[in-house]
């Protein structure tokens, strides 16, 4: 059996997360969590669980002594803990991680969960950050084994990014959907109240270009005017609040769409809900749409994006929208299910169904697991 370290920079609760930990645990080896930031849910959730949790927070305005901080920490954790494997995740600390690889005898695998277009006409100037890029660069350049959790990211990165695909692996999420919190029913209630509406659409992303929010308002300020009795509600925050509040306010839409920020409760406004519209160019493996389909509601998302080909059929348990222009098909989903409001349970019912037939059985997954973990260490 192994000592494990799984590195990670967010202390949010993340139940894929405590879901892989726990199974990896189960298989008898030793786990510990680290985190680049101070305790927070996600810790006292692992420690219910009796993973050993530790942080090392830096507190300091140089990038280059918080990176040499972090760096120099990992390098003596490995080493103290005698850590045989380790799990990072995320790129901030992928990229310190596969920097201090010459300096640790354990083996490193790096987990990556994002992948961004940098070419193409997606209807949002393709904005990529310098800083990410260069991350990204150092990361596949230097990283020996790599994972990723979709077809999404993996032909994403294979045909935008220069990678050694060879060095690349598929391993979809674990899920514990008894994990997921239930439903406050009065709290649903008062959302309704607040929001009354024929048709309630929810999106929830984080408020940043490659969501592409923005080119979802024009449709609802264009059915509005044909009185369409419809209420957006926006969960999460992000750069593009201003610009997104801006349009709202310029166009008096403010008593139809509303930004209401991160919500610790948005399930309670997920079930409120009838349709969610998610319109996002890049996705890793996207857990809301997971979320909201076992309530049975509609869901319409880019073909072609994350995993949403894996589960999703076009008209059966959800829609689809062209990934270059999902404004055309959002306007098209919005009128159907205006129109026959009973496709959400039919709609959302089937997937479901899908979704619990698909993804209960975590079996697979952790059989994925158990090979990468015995597997020899790559040269």
């Amino acid at each position: 059996m192994k000592n494990i370290l799984f590195y990670y920079p967010s202390n949010k609760r993340s139940v894929v997360i405590e879901t892989t930990l726990q199974e990896i645990k189960k298989l008898g080896h030793t786990v510990f969590f680290l985190t680049t930031c101070e305790n927070g849910e996600i810790h006292k959730n692992l420690e219910l669980i009796n993973i050993k949790t530790f942080t090392n927070t830096v507190n300091t305005s140089s990038s280059l002594r918080y990176y040499l901080s972090q760096y120099f920490f990992l390098i003596q954790f490995v080493k103290n803990n005698k850590i045989d494997i380790i799990f990072s995740n995320l790129q901030h600390v992928n990229f310190i991680a596969v920097l201090a690889q010459p300096f640790i005898k354990a083996r490193l695998i790096v987990f990556r969960h994002h992948f961004k277009f940098n070419k193409g006409d997606f209807g949002i100037p393709l904005k990529v950050n310098k800083n990410e890029v260069f991350f990204d660069k150092i990361i596949n350049l230097f990283a020996k084994e790599i994972v990723v959790p979709s077809r999404g990211v993996y032909n994403g990165i294979k045909k935008y990014e220069k990678i050694d695909i060879k060095k690349v692996k598929v391993i979809p999420y674990l899920y514990d959907f008894s994990k997921y919190g239930k439903v406050d029913s009065k709290k649903v209630i008062k959302i309704k109240k607040e929001y009354p509406a024929r048709l309630r659409i929810i999106m929830i992303a984080r408020l940043i270009p490659f969501k592409r929010h923005i080119l979802i308002l024009p449709i609802i300020k264009k059915l509005l005017t044909e009185e369409f009795d419809i209420q957006l509600l926006i969960l999460d925050e992000g750069p593009e609040k201003e610009n997104l509040n801006e349009y709202i306010k310029q166009n008096n839409l403010d008593k139809k769409i509303h930004l209401l920020g991160f919500r610790k409760d948005f399930l309670e406004y997920m079930e409120a809900s009838d349709l969610i519209i998610h319109p996002s160019l890049t996705e890793a493996s996207n857990n809301v749409i997971k979320e909201i389909g076992l309530m049975k509601k509609a869901v319409c998302v880019c073909k072609g994006v994350g995993d949403f080909d894996e589960y999703i059929i076009n008209g059966t348990n959800g829609y689809f929208m062209d990934i270059s222009k999902p404004e055309n098909d959002a306007e098209k989903v919005i009128r159907l299910i205006y129109n026959q409001l009973d496709l959400v349970d039919t709609i959302g019912g089937r997937l479901r169904n899908t979704i619990l037939d698909k993804f209960s059985s975590n079996q697979p997954t952790i059989k994925m697991y158990e090979t990468l973990i015995n597997e020899k260490i790559p040269s």
